[in-house]
């Protein structure tokens, strides 16, 4: 059975959202980059050290909202839960490569507690 480009970073979003980092990062190409201008340094090993140095990012759940895959790139609509007001909004963006994520970027708003209008986000 082989695993698409999709499925590996679903798999990698309910790591994530389980508070299960080692697994998360386990699911990372050794050549991993985060375009995450908050990661201090390159690698997969730094991106680790942003995730764990986070206490609220850690125990955050995600809600996937949206999955859009084409080829080996895959973006996915996150609603955020941080456990500290409305939450975020998020949109990550993943390249895989050699059955890994090789690559990631990400946007991400904060979603008001009392929103203008009912189309919000979501």
């Amino acid at each position: 059975m082989t695993t698409t480009s999709r499925d590996l970073v679903l798999a990698a979003v309910a790591r994530f959202s389980a508070g299960d980092l080692d697994a998360f990062l386990d699911l990372l190409h050794e050549d991993f980059v985060s375009h995450n201008p908050g990661v201090r340094g390159a690698g997969r090993a730094a991106f680790g050290e942003y995730l764990r140095a986070s206490d609220w990012l850690r125990t955050s759940k995600v809600a996937v909202k949206r999955v859009l895959a084409d080829a080996d790139h895959v973006a996915v609509h996150t609603r955020i839960d941080t456990g500290r007001g409305g939450g975020l909004a998020t949109v990550d963006v993943f390249r895989v490569r050699d059955g890994r994520i090789a690559e990631h970027w990400d946007v991400v708003q904060e979603i008001p507690e009392k929103p203008l209008n009912p189309n919000a986000f979501f």
